[in-house]
């Protein structure tokens, strides 16, 4: 293959490479960026939310006051009955009772539900979106192997594309130089 269609076809690879670096620089943007405005982002680790949610998935939170919470909202809490853990479960009911407000919370794809409390004056995350299967890149990226690797991967990358410039090197197109001396 040579002239024009080899040069399309290169320049497509690149291309192909560059959106395929920007999709996933999107990705961890759409992730990272909350942070910046104060909300967060979690990686959900189980189904209790399928299909609305599954699990790794990426959600954002924001934080809102108690009182901001409506009925439908997916909203994040820490429980108690399980260690304090992080839970993102729907919204069902909210009653406000003096200076609390009782939540009933369930997750869609559970048949119990979670009744508990927060004072008007706290503070709970509702889910604003969510980023389909980040999370397990992120789980991965979190372990020593994963962070080696964001190291070492690119640099492989950068050998062999440097050594596969060097192998197509173009044999040398100046002229050949005279053995004769100017007068």
């Amino acid at each position: 293959m040579t002239g024009p269609r080899r040069t399309t076809l290169a320049a497509a690879r690149v291309a192909a490479l560059w959106l395929a670096i920007g999709f996933v620089f999107a990705l961890f943007f759409a992730a990272a960026a909350p942070l910046a405005i104060g909300d967060h982002s979690y990686v959900l680790r189980s189904g209790s939310m399928a299909p609305t949610i599954d699990a790794g998935d990426v959600e954002v939170v924001q934080p809102v006051a108690p009182l901001d919470a409506r009925v439908g909202d997916i909203v994040t809490f820490r429980d108690s009955k399980w260690g304090n853990r992080l839970v993102s479960h729907r919204a069902r009911a909210i009653q406000r009772v003096g200076d609390n407000v009782n939540f009933i919370t369930q997750g869609d794809a559970n048949t119990g539900r979670e009744h508990w409390s927060i004072p008007v004056s706290g503070t709970l995350g509702r889910v604003v979106y969510r980023i389909p299967k980040l999370g397990w890149a992120v789980a991965v990226i979190g372990t020593p192997a994963g962070r080696l690797s964001l190291i070492v991967l690119p640099a492989v990358l950068l050998m062999v594309s440097l050594l596969v410039r060097l192998w197509r090197r173009r044999p040398d197109t100046r002229p050949e130089t005279s053995d004769e001396l100017p007068a």
